[in-house]
């Protein structure tokens, strides 16, 4: 019981640096309700282990003495790597402790739920023995896919641009025996978990990732659509799945019996949208629609906004805004924040890098945290400590 508690109490106070990204140990001990010496105990022994550092930052105090001593996390103790599988190719980022980008990599593949297995390990093994020259061991592998995914059982259910017309037992045929934890996620919801990972300080609870991408479709026999959207939502500060795990699974308010995609554009239309202006105004006029409707039917603080629509960041904002306010009956105006990702087409790949972040930093404690999605395996603060075990 006494090393249960240990364990919750370092998991804790390595999510209070992570939360802060540089603190001192009394404010944390004052923010968690533990006894300075508790807090300073276990300092003592990350700072030993090299997962965390101390710095003396601000001015003394108004009688003289030490600077303020903050602790921060130790961004070159290992390293996360988040990937987004798409049917035509995958993107990938490495990124370090506080979510700085140390690797990114793109590359053209043929991906379907028959070579998914194949795939993912020639991808995996390449990017780990490329990750080793950075000298930062690995601790965990998010993955971000296309369809609905169940990332607790890590199961595809299904998956359109993949092919999967039943479920892919991700778990099964991929994580048991891995050598990593590896996390699964429907890629819009990756995005949703990046920015509760990435922006953390700004404590963001109820907000909408729109994800738009525009896939490179080359054989027409399989994709009925270029344009491909989904939805990543966070209330209360939690990505919200639904009761089967497709909450955010979009399709246009406008569509009719003859609209094959998500939205009533013809598929001709969808497959020059990048080259005709009028059908790209149309497009994102639609998207602005139904994303207005969300925003205030449920009162978001935030909606981001990722992927290729990022190139179009102008037109989106104003239009957007525009629906906003249409949507809107009230005189007050609507306090919504419209941000762009910036990331383009690594939004999913640096999303699922932070959810696995955000995960081995979970409120109920690292430990709990990768115990609930890795049963039996070791605890995230041992995982941490475990660079062993990892590595390239």
């Amino acid at each position: 019981m006494i090393k249960r508690n240990r364990l919750l109490n370092t998991s804790r106070v390595m999510r209070e640096i992570w939360i802060n990204k540089h603190i001192s140990r009394v404010q944390i001990a004052k923010n968690l309700g533990l006894d300075k010496s508790t807090i300073s105990s276990i300092a003592t022994k990350l700072l030993e282990d090299g997962i965390i550092r101390e710095h003396a930052e601000g001015e003394a105090g108004p009688q003289g003495g030490r600077k303020p001593v903050y602790l921060t996390l130790n961004r070159s103790y290992a390293c996360v790597l988040g990937i987004e599988f798409r049917p035509e190719s995958y993107t990938a980022v490495a990124v370090d402790l506080q979510g700085e980008l140390l690797y990114s990599k793109f590359e053209l593949t043929r991906l379907s739920g028959a070579n998914f297995k194949e795939v993912f390990f020639d991808v995996t093994s390449r990017m780990r023995s490329e990750l080793a020259r950075i000298d930062s061991p690995l601790l965990g592998i998010g993955v971000g896919v296309s369809g609905v995914v169940d990332p607790q059982k890590r199961v595809i259910r299904y998956s359109i641009p993949l092919q999967i017309e039943g479920e892919f037992d991700f778990r099964r045929q991929i994580s048991e025996g891995y050598d990593l934890p590896l996390f699964l996620e429907n890629d819009a919801n990756a995005c949703a978990w990046g920015e509760l990972a990435f922006h953390r300080v700004k404590n963001l609870q109820d907000f909408i990732f729109l994800l738009v991408e525009f896939r490179n479709v080359k054989d027409r026999q399989h994709f009925h659509e270029k344009t491909a959207v989904g939805i990543g939502i966070v209330i209360n500060g939690r990505v919200h799945y639904g009761h089967r795990y497709s909450a955010g699974e979009f399709r246009s308010t406008f569509c009719t019996l003859q609209s094959k995609g998500q939205f009533s554009l013809t598929e001709e239309e969808a497959y020059r949208i990048e080259e005709d202006p009028e059908v790209l105004h149309r497009f994102i006029r639609e998207l602005a629609k139904n994303a207005a409707m969300m925003i205030n039917t449920f009162n978001l603080s935030h909606v981001f906004l990722g992927g290729d629509i990022e190139r179009y960041k102008k037109e989106v904002h104003a239009v957007l805004t525009e629906e906003i306010e249409r949507n809107w009956p009230y005189p007050d105006a609507v306090r919504c924040k419209i941000r762009f990702s910036s990331l383009g087409d690594k939004s999913v790949a640096y999303g699922a890098a932070g959810m696995v972040l955000h995960r081995l930093f979970a409120d109920v404690g690292i430990g709990e945290s990768v115990e609930r999605f890795h049963p039996g395996g070791p605890t995230g603060v041992e995982l941490i400590n475990q660079t062993s075990l990892v590595g390239g």
